[in-house]
């Protein structure tokens, strides 16, 4: 059971260091087992005092750091299903909160006293019963008498953990104390995490990568967790490689906007004296990884003493728990796949049994080398969407046709196996068709935006506004921060628009460059493709008037 593995994870470790807290100038506040321990049962009376009989569900509105980290593992004590979301600023967009908040049926809310007010009124809406708020620092005199819970079982929701998703109602993912547990050892056992690990998170914890991978997996395989506040590794991308040669770190990642921003944005290793020659296990996943990012970003700190075989992509998603394929490559001089677009995840027997490929349409197993749907299986399989059964029985526990036995999860990804290696090459519901063929977004937009510097791949949306109307398509790129075009624009719109032709015979109707940041994006970095259509499609775009895109892509 989760709640017992938390409390043998802290209680085992009373007087050494579990997890520290990283302010913005890098001085920590590390909490050993039992203080943090200590901090978690006081969340768990508040929990047990505040809320009535059947209760269970919590939103976590909290910041990064100490009082999220507490209020999860208290929830986790109390047998209470948490809720983790992004606290929102003053004057941001609130209706992200207030959505989950009506979705998941929210019996309170934690918070801190000073977002109280914010938080009132970002849910206040006429003719709706008011949430329960609590506070987590509010004085101890003010709590409610203590009451005893039945214990929970593996079975019981941990956490829901909602999807960013790519449209505008994000879906709720059930995930169970057993799911969780099993995910932390299968990434033990594939990552070799132990009682060595050193864990630098920056991570959003509601994000399923920062949530599991870099708060609760550290803590459960017996490793120390360092948290950064995510915010300071937007300001800052080499705050996250100065975290990891302070601390020592052997494990931390993210996705590959992340190794991407370290490109753009740090100098070289040698200027910010960095010794990386301690991160052994260098993650990236969370979205297809482009082939050649993490050979650029070792030529880039390899002076540091960063390794080319600590890094590796891997794959995963909530619907997972998080972690479903990609191990460290020892054999990094065997012949790559020339044409691949992305980076392939590694797989071992375990890893291999959990994946399947299968035809979209058929539901028919594929032999290795052919391309068709991810499907995944195993103990890590989350319980479902939570209240959304028409949802949850189109991509929970799915059949092989001829295989009646096994329960799969359709992961919506496309792609194919060889030689012992799972490649990602898109989604489909990121297709784009052009005379009978379909091609994947992300590899158009790869190539395209390979024609300037300034653009980038992670940063681009290729999109149909009208399905109807096969073989059009419409492109939309940010620029990199502070750079501009190396070339007029008229010249890298034509280029663009021939490659597109040449390559896929997709005719690009429209293409617009925009700053960095116009583009909506998920939790953990992806452009959100449907959103930004969307948004074109209703004229949401202030694009430049100088030099409007029918003047360019003249045939």
């Amino acid at each position: 059971m989760l709640r017992n593995r938390v409390v043998e994870a802290l209680v085992s470790r009373t007087s050494t260091e579990v997890m520290g807290f990283l302010s913005r100038n890098g001085d920590s506040k590390l909490h050993s087992g039992q203080t943090l321990l200590a901090s978690a049962q006081q969340i768990e009376q508040v929990l047990r005092g505040w809320m009535g009989e059947g209760e269970r569900i919590v939103i976590l509105a909290l910041p990064a750091g100490e009082d999220f980290a507490r209020a999860l593992l208290g929830c986790v004590l109390a047998g209470i299903t948490a809720v983790p979301v992004t606290l929102p600023r003053p004057g941001s967009h609130t209706d992200r909160l207030l959505t989950i908040a009506r979705d998941c049926r929210a019996d309170a809310i934690l918070c801190l006293e000073s977002s109280r007010s914010l938080l009132t009124q970002a849910l206040s809406r006429e003719g709706e019963k008011p949430f329960s708020l609590i506070a987590l620092d509010q004085p101890d005199a003010e709590l409610p008498a203590f009451q005893r819970r039945s214990a929970d079982t593996g079975k019981d929701i941990a956490v829901v953990q909602y999807t960013s998703g790519s449209t505008r109602a994000p879906k709720g993912v059930c995930v169970t104390g057993d799911n969780i547990l099993a995910n932390a050892d299968l990434v033990a056992r594939s990552w070799q995490m132990d009682e060595q690990t050193r864990f630098v998170n920056w991570l959003p914890h509601y994000h399923d990568m920062g949530l599991m991978g870099g708060i609760f997996y550290p803590l459960l395989c017996g490793g120390v967790s360092f948290q950064m506040s995510p915010l300071d590794f937007i300001r800052r991308p080499e705050s996250w490689l100065q975290a990891i040669a302070t601390h020592r770190a052997n494990f931390s990642g993210g996705p590959a906007f992340a190794f991407d921003a370290c490109l753009r944005r740090v100098p070289d290793a040698d200027s910010l004296q960095l010794d990386l020659s301690c991160w052994d296990r260098a993650f990236c996943g969370a979205e297809p990884v482009p082939a050649d990012l993490l050979d650029r970003f070792h030529a880039h700190f390899k002076a540091a003493g960063l390794r080319r075989q600590s890094l590796f992509p891997c794959y995963g998603m909530a619907e997972m728990t998080l972690f479903a394929a990609g191990l460290p490559d020892d054999d990094l001089a065997a012949e790559k796949p020339s044409l691949a677009k992305t980076a392939p995840c590694n797989l071992n027997d375990e890893l291999r049994q959990g994946i399947v490929i299968i035809d979209h349409e058929t539901r028919e197993q594929l032999p290795d080398g052919q391309s068709g749907e991810i499907w995944l299986r195993g103990p890590s399989q989350a319980d479902g969407y939570l209240y959304l059964s028409k949802y949850s029985d189109k991509t929970f526990l799915q059949k092989i046709s001829g295989d009646e036995k096994s329960e799969w999860l359709r992961t919506g990804d496309i792609g194919h196996i060889r030689d012992g290696k799972l490649f990602i090459t898109g989604r489909y519901k990121d297709i784009v068709i052009c005379n009978g063929r379909k091609f994947s977004a992300p590899e158009i937009e790869w190539v395209v935006c390979a024609t300037d510097p300034a653009l980038n791949p992670l940063a681009a949306a290729v999109f149909m506004p009208d399905p109807a109307a096969t073989g059009q398509a419409v492109l939309i790129a940010e620029l990199n921060s502070r750079e501009t075009l190396s070339r007029p624009e008229a010249d890298v719109k034509k280029d663009i628009l021939q490659i597109a032709r040449g390559e896929w015979g997709l005719e690009l109707t429209q293409i617009d460059f925009v700053p960095r940041g116009t583009l909506d994006r998920t939790s953990s970095g992806k452009i959100r493709r449907s959103a930004v259509a969307e948004k074109f499609c209703l004229g949401g775009f202030d694009f430049p008037k100088s030099e409007r895109h029918n003047q360019v892509l003249e045939k």
